[in-house]
């Protein structure tokens, strides 16, 4: 082996090395992540007390015990009174305005305690609205004065009763703010000083906007952090304007909580049974921590009731991960500081220099140089990784750690295939893997505020190089790769993470409830399919074995695709540890088998066609 090799092979071992610290204390994080939630919509469960025709106390305190640990509660508008018929417009007969030249709008009510809460909450939160109670009415009234829309629209706090009636069927409040047009620092502030006075410590903002997005965002997040609410981040199904810059900064105080709610449009293929395990798989393997629970009530519906069956089976699922649904949740996970990152990124400068080296056929003087420059450059970014201006020190970027894991994961299989030693091979996958995940540890990156971006180099990159190197005729090389930068191309266009889409889980158990058949059918996909594409990973190993023992008897052309398999196999297997929110004790125990299976196989396969060779050898010599 040159020199040049042992090098690179030395750096890769040093950046696993280093990365065994940070990885420990991950593990150990993980192993105290588990403290969960699950919140039932205020506004399903009025629904389904309704149509059972039982009180909602009595239905929230069944949903308790059968698996709810939380209730949202919808901040109070006028148009959310008005929609559910507690306020209604009136024109009463006799009052003259309150004011000259001024027309009111009038708002009946058939309970006084809340026109005297809404009028009070509007004369503070806006003085001009000139709110009243009018006196003398036939009944409950309150005059406005101003555009009704512009009003309605406001946040007026959380009704009490509906969160004592939570809080005394023995579940926790999860307030649900709403934004609205130029919301002031002081209402922000309000909104959140009432939230955290009935009580609560989560919450999970209504609709599309962030209370405060975009000018008051400062002010949204302080006043979360001085009254204690931890903040439900719905990283996938609603993104939020202003969600990830709240994250970005509560994330470092352990105050953001994974969260996750199915839209309207899919729960069209699920019913509760599969929904359950759904939620676990979620759980299990994209980090959700707070399950917000919409309940089905036309597709795959029958009863109101029924919906706590649903409850007791995502309960059942989230405790069959090891979950709990009382107790602390973890402290924050502190990402590697700068000097482990620079002695971290030793194995993706290693795995990149020998992949050069390969590629290019570098003789070992040159090899030496792009080495040494490689070591230095990784070791030296993490220091360049500074913020930029006032925005970048409130919300610090993390651009080394992508890049450097972005580096060994794009270089990594290229000089693992075309290096073509099985046991180099699982010493720099493994060595790089252990730094991606390494780099990709942190809070924001558990909490999936900032994530991996791979943009399909780290598939594309590897298939380039063995196309560079291992077809001979000039024509098709360049045929070749231009085909697949624009398959490329293609990709990026469509906004695909190939690797990404085949490392997905899928919910175990979605077809188990339905009969023997498809029980077989749904348990033949899991274990065959594509997906988790980390099963397959071993397949890289088999690749090469199969590509030396194709290239040996002179079968070029279909070792060649050998080797391509092997090369995605190989990026496949460095995606399993690129998902921070996945816990390692998931993610490796799936690679070891497929490496164990496959990687064996292939050293019988290495061992025995050596042996062949031997004897063919020998008797041609015989001969």
């Amino acid at each position: 082996m040159r020199l040049s090799s042992l090098l690179n092979l030395g750096l890769i071992a040093a950046g696993a090395a280093a990365s065994a610290r940070t990885l420990r204390r991950r593990h150990a994080w993980e192993q105290s992540n588990r403290r969960a939630y699950i919140v039932l919509d205020y506004d399903d469960a009025l629904s389904v007390s309704t149509r059972a025709g039982m009180p909602l106390g009595g239905f929230l305190h069944e949903a308790h015990h059968h698996g709810a640990t939380h209730v949202s509660l919808p901040e109070l508008t006028l148009n959310r009174l008005l929609r559910t018929g507690r306020l209604a417009t009136v024109a009463p007969a006799g009052l003259p305005p309150a004011r000259e030249g001024a027309r009111p709008v009038y708002l009946a009510s058939a309970e006084p305690e809340l026109i005297a809460y809404v009028a009070a909450e509007l004369e503070t939160r806006l003085p001009a609205s000139g709110a009243h109670v009018v006196a003398g009415a036939p009944a409950p009234t309150l005059a406005v004065y101003g555009d009704l829309p512009t009003l309605a629209e406001m946040g007026l706090g959380f009704e009490s009763g509906a969160a004592a009636e939570a809080l005394g069927a023995g579940l926790g409040l999860a307030p649900r703010p709403v934004s609205f047009a130029w919301p002031e620092a002081r209402l922000v502030e309000r909104t959140l000083a009432q939230a955290a006075g009935l009580g609560a410590r989560l919450v999970a903002f209504d609709g599309d906007l962030i209370l405060g997005h975009e000018m008051h965002l400062d002010t949204t997040v302080q006043n979360l952090l001085r009254f204690g609410l931890t903040f439900a981040y719905f990283c996938e199904t609603r993104h939020q304007k202003g969600d990830w810059f709240v994250a970005k900064r509560l994330a470092a105080h352990g105050q953001v909580v994974l969260s996750h709610y199915f839209t309207p449009a899919a729960m069209v293929p699920e019913d509760f049974h599969s929904a359950a395990h759904h939620w676990g798989m979620l759980a299990r393997s994209r980090g959700i921590r707070l399950c917000y629970v919409n309940v089905f009530r036309r597709i795959h519906a029958t009863d109101p009731l029924e919906c706590l069956h649903y409850l007791e089976h995502i309960k059942g699922d989230l405790e069959g991960q090891g979950l709990s649904l009382d107790g602390a949740p973890p402290r924050p996970l502190p990402a590697p500081d700068r000097r482990e990152q620079a002695l971290i990124a030793l194995a993706p400068a290693g795995a990149a220099a020998q992949a050069a080296s390969e590629v290019l056929g570098l003789p070992d003087t040159l090899a030496l140089g792009v080495t040494a420059l490689a070591a230095a450059g990784a070791a030296a970014l993490p220091y360049l990784d500074r913020p930029r201006g006032h925005l970048e020190e409130s919300y610090p970027p993390s651009y080394a750690p992508k890049l450097l894991a972005l580096a060994g994961a794009a270089a990594a299989p290229a000089a693992a295939v075309l290096g073509g030693d099985l046991a180099a091979a699982v010493f720099i996958q493994g060595g790089t893997a252990a730094s991606l995940a390494a780099l990709t540890t942190g809070r924001d990156y558990q909490m999936r505020i900032e994530e991996y971006r791979s943009l399909n180099l780290d598939l594309v990159l590897p298939l380039a190089a063995v196309l560079w190197r291992d077809v001979e005729s000039p024509r098709w090389k360049w045929l070749s790769l231009a085909a697949l930068g624009a398959a490329w191309f293609g990709l990026r266009r469509v906004q695909v993470d190939v690797l990404d889409a085949l490392d997905k889980d899928l919910p175990a158990g979605h077809t188990h409830h339905l009969s023997a058949a498809q029980r077989v059918v749904g348990d033949a996909i899991i274990a065959l399919g594509p997906r988790p594409a980390r099963k397959w990973s071993g397949l890289g190993l088999a690749g090469m074995a199969a590509a030396h023992v194709l290239r040996q008897n002179g079968h070029r052309h279909a070792a060649l695709a050998a080797s391509l398999v092997a090369a995605a196999a190989q990026a496949l297997t460095l995606a399993a540890f690129r998902q921070p929110e996945r816990p390692l004790a998931q993610t490796l125990p799936s690679v070891a088998r497929s490496w164990g299976g496959w990687g064996g196989a292939a050293m019988v396969a290495d061992i025995a066609a050596a042996v062949v060779r031997h004897l063919s050898a020998e008797r041609v010599e015989y001969e």
